[in-house]
């Protein structure tokens, strides 16, 4: 028997050690791909991301957004479009009466496996990522000379959002099947450490940058009423931009830009949103038994002053969405589901080594002994999301400007990127940058689709 049990404790050994190491793996990939992104090294993470949208059993949903960021930001804009295209159509059914969320399993009530952990479900978009794959879809089809494509999906992304507050606030007001008090005080402690990060946001749907770009395509297309009602609902989210409040005032006037003139949008991305860590808690109904939660580490963040030179309108640009905040939320409102779901699974294992302690068989219980502690060495919190997000984005708009080509100044905390952009009487044109840290990228187009073709940051002509 103690040979038995030796050789027992030493395979359990041996699995916990490998179970370490295949935890670590997923996000260390992940840290690695960002990493690469900020130094410029687009091919080691385009390879990861698209490794996980063509062979990840569970989080192949994940991986099309990645992959769609990764290549956008590595330029090639027609490969990201497609990407971004299939993550959507894997949420959105198109059916006669227009698009409609698909039914999932968003993770804040149903609970799954008490076997495994949240790891081995399958991955769906929460809103706020849905949202933001709407977002850059978009901007990738205008970028990769397809308008008319873009157009299609700012008019998903305007009933879309409106479904995202009906079915998501529905949804919130639900009690996680199984929540018990202990439950509920584990989800609202952890959730008030998220306190200073979702300070910027109301919810984790509402994404004013999306209201107000689609505003932009509807007004360049002529569809005044519906651009109006864009920015009206841009404004409402975030009054504080006073892009948004400027155009929601206008609304019903006259169309930008006039007859002659030229309107020029900028977009600036910041940085990375933040990984989420794995936290674990002790649950003081069980002794010694613990849960894994998702949490994301406590660091400092100030977006920074962008500030846009060598136009007309020249000025400071205004925050527009806080996606790390976004990204808080949409934690929160997941956590009662997420600690049920863990606590459920603690009582099955507490359970089973209750019932087999009191049969008296010592193999039987060891082998429950060691099966529990295999599980829960494998078990850890569900730490997937989309990692290659920016951590806010910024906006800055210039109505009527004069035709010509202009060699802008973007001025980043006093760095300064220089950017060449031709504007044609009466395009509207975008201008997007991405600041990974060590270096900007960007490229810009107009919406239209005419005019001059993609440019890049020096003004170099790249391939539509």
């Amino acid at each position: 028997m103690p040979a038995t049990n030796s050789a027992a404790l030493r395979l359990a050994a041996a699995a916990l050690a490998a179970a370490a190491c295949g935890c670590v793996t997923v996000d260390e990939e992940a840290r690695n791909a960002i990493a690469a992104l900020s130094r410029g090294d687009d091919a080691v993470a385009v390879a990861w991301s698209d490794d996980l949208a063509d062979n990840s059993r569970y989080s192949r949903n994940l991986g099309l957004v990645e992959a769609g960021r990764t290549r956008m930001l590595a330029g090639d804009f027609g490969a990201a479009s497609a990407r971004f295209r299939a993550a959507i159509d894997s949420a959105v059914d198109r059916g006669e009466n227009g698009p409609r969320i698909k039914l999932s399993d968003w993770g804040n009530t149903a609970l799954a496996s008490t076997v495994t952990d949240d790891r081995t479900r399958e991955y769906y978009l929460p809103p706020y990522e849905l949202n933001l794959a709407l977002e850059y879809g978009i901007l990738a089809q205008i970028f990769a000379g397809a308008p008319g494509e873009a157009l299609v999906d700012a008019r998903i992304a305007v009933n879309l959002q409106d479904e995202l507050a009906e079915t998501c606030g529905a949804d919130l007001a639900k009690e996680p099947d199984g929540a018990s008090d202990t439950t509920r005080a584990i989800a609202a402690k952890e959730a008030d450490n998220l306190r200073e990060m979702i300070a910027a946001t109301r919810n984790s749907w509402e994404n004013p940058a999306l209201w107000w770009l689609t505003g932009v395509l509807f007004e360049a297309n002529g569809e005044l009423d519906m651009a109006w009602q864009s920015y009206r609902k841009a404004d409402a989210v975030n009054p504080g931009n006073r892009f948004f409040a400027a155009d929601a005032a206008r609304a019903g006037g006259l169309a930008t830009p006039r007859a002659g003139k030229s309107k020029l949008v900028v977009l600036y991305d910041q940085g990375f949103v933040p990984m989420r860590e794995s936290l674990e808690i002790p649950v003081p109904i069980y002794t010694g038994f613990a849960i894994q939660i998702p949490k994301y580490p406590a660091e400092a963040f100030s977006e920074n002053r962008v500030f846009v030179a060598g136009s007309a309108g020249a000025g400071e640009a205004a925050p527009a969405v806080n996606i790390r905040s976004l990204a808080a939320r949409d934690l929160k409102e997941q956590l009662p589901g997420i600690v049920t779901r863990n606590v459920t699974r603690g009582m099955v294992q507490a359970g089973a080594q209750v019932a087999v302690n009191a049969c008296g068989n010592e193999y039987a219980r060891l082998a429950v002994f060691l099966g529990n502690l295999i599980v829960s060495a494998l078990r850890s919190a569900d730490t997937r999301s989309w990692r290659t997000l920016p951590a806010s984005q910024q906006v800055w708009c210039e109505l009527e400007m004069e035709p010509g080509t202009y060699d802008l100044g973007i001025s980043v905390n006093g760095r300064s990127v220089p950017a060449r952009v031709p504007l044609a009487p009466g395009e509207t044109r975008i201008l997007w940058l991405a600041d990974t840290g060590l270096l900007v990228r960007g490229a810009s187009a107009t919406v239209s689709g005419r005019g001059a073709p993609v440019m890049d940051l020096s003004g170099k002509e790249e391939k539509q």
